[in-house]
């Protein structure tokens, strides 16, 4: 289907529905990458109640990353077989609820890693059954507009978050802080479900029907052809090794700022807090910002680069107010990345089967990350924040050439769409 036309089926299509499902995608991603990214907030503090190291605080936090986005693909599988959108929002709430809450009560590391694994397929899950229910219902030429409002959650939830567990765990420990965490998750992502229910007009279903066995064939034959595209490979290859290094930077954020700089756990939260302000604002003008840099795919490389750019410089802040500056600065780059993701597979690939891309993508994110943040604190941890951070900036910024080479193939691909038709 080309654009117009899914534009044409779009507009048919209830507005107040639409925006229904803003308000609820917003509050999802309050309290699904909301938690992801104020998760810094306790690692001090369960580093220091549990007696571990960095590495393996470290590789709680990426062990709910990663479950998260292998929670995107479980749902990505799910949702194109009638499971629907909504139920697989809410038994993600359910999952988070029961994670956090297990993580509160541990008092070993080892039993840490299921309790978050739980809790990351919660967030993942519920997550994506959301965004993918707003791309599928709003037109084309509105998309940036819409998802940039609802991915705004994201950096609500980081700007608050952080200030308000940090009090709780101030005043009742953390582990109080984390079942309110819990509660609180799976209270609003449960009220939000219900409004990511997608009408069958957007699923753009096939005229004859196939048998049960034909339409299982045929989605196998095309998750193949999936993986063997090479725009998607690139693409793909760019999740894991941009993520890789991603994530290490608010991971180590408040441990370098009390370790390296000596401050306090307040300021560090503020930290968080600033880089969710200047994200919201980015966010708020995704529209206007993917008109300005002519498309959505440009817009997503220059915030990459510059998220990789910009955490090269954080071991390089020397007090309070350095730190406070970089905050607003990394803020303002970071807001894009993770907002555009759906709208440029949308573009390169289509809403039909967008479930099944995001979540396959999402795997790229995952591993990445699995891997990534370990190492990162390991090498933190052996030969300082400088080395390893740094190393994290490069990995981010390197990862675009495949950015580079998919839009190489994705321009030759087009080119002979045109020659085919023609001819």
């Amino acid at each position: 289907m080309d654009e117009n036309a899914e534009n044409a089926l779009a507009g048919a299509r209830c507005t107040a529905p639409v925006f229904q499902k803003i308000v609820a995608c917003f509050v999802n991603h309050v309290f699904s990458f909301g938690p992801i990214y104020s998760f810094g907030i306790f690692l001090p503090l369960i580093k220091g109640d549990l007696g571990i190291p960095l590495p393996e605080v470290s590789a709680i936090s990426s062990t709910m990353n990663t479950a998260q986005f292998a929670g995107s693909l479980l749902a990505g599988l799910v949702i194109p077989q009638r499971v629907g959108h909504v139920k697989v929002a809410f038994f993600g709430a359910l999952a988070v609820l029961i994670g956090l809450s297990v993580l509160s009560v541990v008092h070993n590391v080892y039993h840490a890693y299921p309790a978050v694994l739980l809790a990351g397929l919660g967030l993942g899950a519920s997550n994506l059954a959301g965004l993918v229910a707003l791309n599928a219902t709003v037109p084309a030429v509105k998309r940036a507009t819409y998802v940039g409002f609802a991915t705004c959650g994201t950096s609500v939830g980081t700007i608050l978050l952080p200030q308000f567990y940090s009090l709780v765990s101030e005043a009742l420990g953390w582990r109080w802080a984390m079942r309110i965490n819990a509660g609180a998750s799976c209270m609003f992502l449960a009220i939000a479900a219900p409004f990511f229910h997608v009408p069958e007009v957007c699923t753009a279903a096939p005229a004859a029907p196939l048998p049960p066995t034909s339409e299982a064939s045929a989605r196998e034959k095309k998750c193949c052809v999936q993986l063997r595209d090479p725009r998607f490979i690139c693409w793909w290859l760019n999740m894991f090794v941009c993520f890789f290094g991603y994530f290490s930077t608010a991971v180590l954020l408040a441990d370098f700022a009390q370790k390296e700089l000596h401050l306090s756990s307040a300021l560090s939260a503020t930290c968080y807090s600033l880089i969710g302000v200047s994200a919201l604002v980015t966010r708020l003008s995704l529209g206007l910002l993917t008109h300005l840099f002519g498309g959505p795919r440009r817009l997503f490389f220059a915030s990459q680069f510059l998220v990789g750019l910009f955490a090269c410089f954080l071991p390089f802040c020397w007090n309070a107010e350095s730190l406070l500056i970089w905050s607003i600065v990394y803020g303002s780059s970071i807001g894009p990345v993770i907002a555009l993701v759906s709208i440029v597979l949308s573009q390169l690939f289509g809403t039909k089967d967008l479930a099944l891309y995001h979540g396959v993508s999402r795997t790229g994110v995952g591993v990445g990350n699995l891997v990534g943040v370990p190492v990162i604190g390991m090498l933190a941890e052996s030969h300082g924040y400088s080395i390893a951070l740094v190393l994290g900036g490069v990995l981010v910024s390197f990862s675009t050439v495949f950015l580079v080479i998919l839009e190489i193939i994705h321009r030759r691909k087009r080119r002979l769409e045109v020659q085919e038709s023609v001819c």
